[in-house]
């Protein structure tokens, strides 16, 4: 019998759904697709997957006692769900019917693949959960762990509360917008309680031959996709011929996705994004992103990268995902700095290593 993982994808005709599957499919996983919860239920009883991914925009209330079925079948499954900011709602019903986890459209695909990488970590291909031994855990991430799990408990009733209370206000009067403004509190903490845990799981990456060029481009166009790109013009410049690289594809997505999310927070009203790579003497290659936005005090460059540094509102948002982009390039043997410019505007470049049999490869093919 085979032991790779199984995923199960329910979903009509999403793109960013179909996307994702495909990807799962090239990461080795046996992923098969269903386009009704009807027909997942025979798919699931027939194939018995590991993880189900639902996309739940089309789902129809009546149709939530699919949650209760599935957990009969498999009392461990593990069900993510996946929908658009307009159906939070029926997404609260959702985790309430026995969804474990969630991800909001449109999303990064590599975002998805963390998370199904995140719980298969945790389980057996008999679909039983492992016996986790703390002693395998770092103090940090215990903490860690611990912290996000009473953190979170309470947050997402918390934010279930506001959204039904938001469903009852839709006439924007003035509860509607405190009711608004605190539901995206509770996303804020939420993302923290997130970062703190990638920072504290962060793992040694698992390394293979990639593209930085072609990275880039799928992070760009997953941000063009997002509703607050319309204030951003993003200036492409990209080396051509650019040497490959060895790294972890997850982990180097997630540093450019942090960068442009921190250059986003920092740039106010139409703005430009420029964002170059070059090689550099053949050893190493450079990825540059140059905002428009406002300059960083010099006090904040210095602690930029400090997981427990104080931003004030000016350098709001930053926290730890720059931290945990440094270490990211750190353990590529790389290098991440920042600086700001006179008249404002700020550049952030990190340097990563051309792989030696790259270097030696093209060399070579140049002699000839």
């Amino acid at each position: 019998m085979s032991n790779t993982p199984k995923i199960l994808v329910v979903s009509r005709e999403d793109e960013n759904m179909k996307a994702a599957a495909e990807l799962l499919a090239k990461k080795d996983y046996d992923v098969f697709s269903e386009t009704s919860t009807f027909q997942a239920i025979a798919t699931l009883a027939e194939r018995k997957p590991d993880i189900i991914v639902l996309d739940i925009d089309d789902l129809e209330l009546k149709e939530m006692e699919f949650f209760d079925v599935v957990k009969k079948i498999n009392p461990n499954m593990f069900i993510l769900i996946s929908f658009s900011f307009a159906n939070r709602e029926k997404a609260i019903k959702s985790l309430e019917s026995g969804a474990d986890c969630y991800i909001l459209k449109p999303f990064y695909i590599n975002e998805l693949l963390a998370i199904v990488r995140k719980f298969l970590d945790r389980i057996n291909h008999k679909g039983d959960i492992l016996n986790e031994s703390i002693d395998s855990q770092s103090s940090v991430e215990r903490m860690a762990l611990r912290v996000a799990h009473d953190i979170n408990n309470p947050l997402t009733i918390i934010s279930g509360q506001l959204q039904l209370l938001l469903s009852e206000n839709k006439n924007k009067n003035s509860k509607h917008y405190i009711y608004a403004s605190l539901e995206e509190e509770t996303q804020r903490i939420a993302e923290s309680v997130k970062n703190l845990v990638t920072y504290a799981q962060l793992e040694e990456p698992n390394k293979a031959s990639i593209d930085l060029n072609d990275v880039l481009k799928e992070v760009i166009c997953s941000f063009k996709d997002m509703k607050h790109e319309r204030d951003i013009q993003i200036v492409e410049s990209f080396g051509e011929d650019l040497p490959m690289i060895m790294a972890d594809e997850e982990q180097i997505t997630l540093v450019c996705k942090n960068i442009i999310n921190s250059s986003w927070k920092a740039i106010a009203g139409k703005s430009t994004l420029k964002i170059s790579t070059e090689s550099k003497d053949g050893n190493n290659v450079n990825v540059i992103f140059h905002d428009s936005g406002r300059e960083i005090p010099p006090k904040a460059i210095d602690t930029i990268f400090d997981p427990f540094a104080v931003m004030n509102e000016a350098e709001s948002g930053m926290g730890l995902d720059l931290c945990i982009s440094y270490n990211i390039i750190k353990k590529h043997g790389g290098d991440l700095a920042v600086s700001s410019q006179d008249g404002g505007g700020t550049v952030f470049q990190f340097t990563l290593p051309v792989g030696k049999h790259f270097y030696f490869r093209e060399l070579l093919e140049g002699q000839k």
